[in-house]
């Protein structure tokens, strides 16, 4: 009898402690559970003549702060206070390299496209912005821009890439708003299909000369766009996953817009989590992204226009989604974006949409955040619960001993 009530209590206890930990662990695991979120950040607004405006272009929308100019730190600024206030925390910025190895063009001050101005815009504009401070960013290398204009004009694409990343480097990586993971500066590139198609050599030895060139800097944290094209994992092609840290979709199954917005949400519901799955084996990280909706009308170069009407019921939808299934490491959700106007993607405040896109971000983050809390509470309530009726039991136990024992005498 006395063995049989020595194992209940000490199953008892072994239960306490086991819930007692969970619900530690549980409630600190609150506190670090919360997803950070970046957005795509455009820089090329109001650059002066001779090179392109682009506000003059098929621009969807109008923003709060009218046809701004990216050079401008007081508009950074506001771009920044609107972003924290909202739950973002990084913006990664379209840069199209240090561009001076452009010289074609003979009707600019240069002979230079606006790549070199777009980097003079980071340097005066975001960069001089008073809360940048409190507040990161990371490069976004819009590749198949460049590489396609390398290969146009005979350029050496391999050689201009890594020289932009000594660049980068030398330029960027040490400030101290950069942002890092693991210790090493982030760096978001753009359309690794189209890299692999056209990339003089392989994107694996492409990458592998950037890696060793940058050893002595801290190397840098490559995150992957895998295009638009690809729902699954699974149909991915494994040379491109296995030369980069971590894999997005600057736009998740948008080659499926005709589909319309409930089959997008569908996909990412479907295939997220298989993403995350697939991924974590292999070392590499899964970053979900959400977007409030797509227009291409009207631009250069697009002979098929795709459509996929602002909504921010989906928008919720596609970002809710996101959070559930966020990288448990990394913990990072993506928003495609934060000013591209003329794809019709900008949560920045407009005279169309007010902040209700900006909030929604907020909203759902909110959820996210207060779901995971909720959870642990009650882990620590259970836990709670369990002390409380192993102390009886211990408290019973105790007493019938001692009766017994009386009985006895």
């Amino acid at each position: 009898m006395k063995n049989l009530e020595n194992g209940v209590l000490a199953f008892v206890l072994i239960g306490v402690l086991s819930m007692a930990f969970i619900a530690s662990v549980s409630l600190v695991a609150a506190c670090e559970k919360d997803v950070k979120v970046g957005a795509y950040y455009y820089i090329w607004w109001g650059l002066p003549s001779p090179y392109i405006n682009h506000w003059n272009e098929s621009v969807k929308g109008t923003p709060f702060l009218g046809k701004y100019n990216s050079s401008d730190p007081t508009i950074a600024d506001r771009h920044i206070l609107w972003a924290k206030q909202n739950g973002i925390d990084f913006f990664a910025v379209s840069w199209l390299g240090n561009g001076t190895w452009v010289d074609w063009i003979l009707d600019t001050p240069d002979h230079t496209w606006d790549f070199d101005e777009i980097d003079c815009n980071l340097k005066s504009g975001l960069l001089k912005a008073r809360h940048m401070q409190n507040f990161n960013f990371c490069l976004f290398y819009e590749t198949s821009i460049i590489l396609s204009n390398a290969n146009e004009h005979g350029k050496n694409f391999t050689k201009i890439f890594v020289d932009d990343m000594v660049y980068a480097a030398q330029q960027y990586f040490s400030h101290p708003s950069y942002l890092r993971i693991d210790g090493r500066p982030v760096l978001f590139v753009y359309e690794l299909p189209y890299l692999y198609q056209n990339s003089p050599i392989s994107v694996q030895a492409l990458f592998d000369c950037v890696r060793l060139e940058l050893t002595s800097t801290g190397g840098v944290y490559l995150v992957g766009d895998v295009g638009n094209n690809y729902t699954s994992p699974h149909n991915v092609n494994s040379s491109l996953l296995n030369c980069v840290d971590a894999v997005t979709s600057y736009f998740y199954a948008l080659a499926y817009a005709s589909e319309g917005w409930q089959n997008i949400t569908e996909y990412a519901r479907t295939y997220y989590p298989m993403w995350r799955l697939v991924m974590n084996p292999k070392g590499i990280r899964f970053i979900p992204n959400a977007y409030p909706g797509f227009n291409n009308t009207e631009l250069e170069n697009v002979s098929q226009p795709v459509v996929l009407p602002p909504n921010e019921t989906m928008f919720r939808e596609m970002l809710t989604i996101a959070f559930n299934y966020a990288d448990d490491y990394l913990k990072t959700v993506m928003i495609t974006s934060w000013n591209e106007w003329l794809e019709a993607t900008a949560i920045e405040p407009s005279m169309e949409f007010g902040e209700l896109l900006l909030h929604t971000v907020l909203d759902a983050k909110t959820v996210q955040q207060t779901c995971s809390v909720t959870w642990n509470v009650i882990y620590f309530v259970v836990g709670v619960a369990f002390g409380a009726i192993a102390t009886i039991i211990s408290f019973h136990i105790k007493s019938f001993r001692k009766k017994e024992k009386k009985a006895k005498e």
